[in-house]
């Protein structure tokens, strides 16, 4: 858990670290049924005390829906983490996430 919204409230998580072998525009397609979701991608790496050091993008606030879709050009050379987390402090869920892009990419689940 973290404090995602100007310090306050405790957010859990889920880092997942993008892994890429083509340049290009990738979009992420992340849902749920039962949590409505907010998602970030950090650039090299993420630190839950610092969330706003090496963010790159966010997804919009959807009040009410269950999922993001966030679109974003990557290139192979870099290190890529996606930080799913919840609309609403203290709440837990499952996900699914589907992505679209040039190339296949594998993304590895980080604790």
């Amino acid at each position: 858990m973290y404090p995602r919204v100007c310090h306050a409230g405790q957010y859990h998580y889920e880092t997942i670290q993008i892994n890429l072998q083509q340049n290009g525009l990738y979009s992420f397609d992340t849902n749920s049924t039962t949590i409505e979701l907010f998602g970030y991608i950090y650039e090299y790496d993420f630190d839950p005390l610092y969330p706003n050091r090496n963010l790159i993008a966010q997804s919009s606030l959807n009040c009410s829906e269950y999922r993001f879709i966030m679109g974003i050009s990557l290139q192979a050379d870099r290190t890529y983490i996606l930080v799913i987390t919840t609309l609403e402090p203290n709440i837990q869920g499952s996900f699914l996430i589907s992505i679209i892009g040039p190339h296949n990419i594998t993304l590895t689940k980080i604790s």
